[in-house]
């Protein structure tokens, strides 16, 4: 799957219809945009039915003290019920929505987590401390829940998403999430507002698997030209020519060659001198593999640049290719 953004939109489909990925894999056609509407329609139109049973739950709510509320739904209600009551009560009552978190264990938050709908979710994390919600957070990344956790970094405010930063020990875990956040522009923010040395440690945990690589590249893809500039310096940094060989590796066999050549577009000089004398990169295989994608997503910006820093039997073979693929363009 080429689109890692699409591909993201799909789990997050995958996990509100409760089915794998792979049963819905029809829809990538759809795009991230189409599924993301699609996705947020359903989920609305679940949550709309049960207004009226919210609603009667929400007269009652001043009735039954916080540290009731807490104490009983750990004990008798299920976590579905408990999520998707939650996120109603919680926007009528905010305050006493972030009095109840705080007596609740990080497991059953994490439990509930998942059930609640996203509406609300823009409306709670703000709202929530960042001594309770750190501790969740941490579970959820025990568990691999990254969508449910991205959700509540889309929203959280500046000051949550540097305690969500510093308190989460799983770097890992945040970066897959952070790869989870739906808008390219709340992505951008998210990175901006953290300190550099802290985005750095994050680029970095990217090389550390093929999966958190392409969440890296993910990120990376979508950020503003500026940014992928410095973050891209910090990524090859890390690598030396073997680890950039494995990188090229990954990004052909899992096909993000799209997003490869979106950071390419952006790379500084010396970062694209490196990738474009790697010899994996120059092999005619690859190279047709990069023209082949440029030409399905008409985007020639990433290759062009790859292509003023190639020499010798590459360059001319890389030439001959463009010329082929886009003739009207030359």
């Amino acid at each position: 799957m080429s689109d890692l953004v699409t591909r993201a939109q799909l789990i997050m489909l995958a996990e509100l219809l409760d089915v794998e990925p792979e049963r819905l894999r029809h829809l990538e056609r759809l795009g991230a945009d189409g599924l993301r509407t699609l996705r947020e329609r359903i989920s609305d139109r679940l949550f709309d039915e049960q207004a009226a049973v919210f609603a009667r739950l929400n007269r009652l709510a001043p009735l039954v003290p916080n540290g009731v509320v807490a104490k009983l739904s750990q004990a008798i209600v299920p976590p579905l019920v408990a999520g998707r009551a939650a996120g109603a009560l919680g926007v009528e009552n905010p305050g006493r929505a972030t009095s109840v978190l705080s007596d609740l264990s990080a497991e059953y938050m994490a439990d509930c987590a998942p059930y609640l709908d996203q509406r609300t979710v823009a409306v709670l994390a703000p709202n929530i401390p960042v001594d309770v919600l750190v501790p969740a957070a941490n579970e959820l990344m025990r568990r691999h829940a990254y969508v449910t956790a991205s959700w509540f970094l889309d929203y959280s405010t500046p000051e949550l998403v540097l305690g969500l930063e510093e308190g989460i020990t799983d770097k890992a875990g945040l970066l897959h999430t952070t790869a989870l956040v739906q808008s390219d522009e709340r992505l951008e923010e998210i990175i901006r507002i953290l300190p550099t040395e802290r985005v750095a440690v994050i680029v970095r945990t990217a090389v550390s698997s093929p999966d958190l690589l392409m969440a890296g590249l993910s990120v990376l893809s979508r950020l503003s030209p500026e940014l992928t500039a410095s973050l891209g310096d910090v990524l090859f940094e890390e690598l030396d020519d073997d680890g950039l060989t494995d990188v090229l590796r990954t990004v052909v066999e899992r096909d993000a060659v799209t997003e490869l050549l979106t950071v390419a577009a952006a790379l500084r000089p010396a970062a694209l001198a490196r990738l474009a004398a790697n010899p994996y990169l120059t092999e005619p295989g690859t190279l047709e593999m990069f023209v082949l994608r440029a030409a399905e997503q008409d985007y020639w910006a990433g290759l062009d640049r790859v292509a003023e820093h190639l020499t010798g039997e590459a360059a001319r073979l890389l030439e001959e290719r463009l010329t082929e693929a886009r003739p009207a363009a030359s």
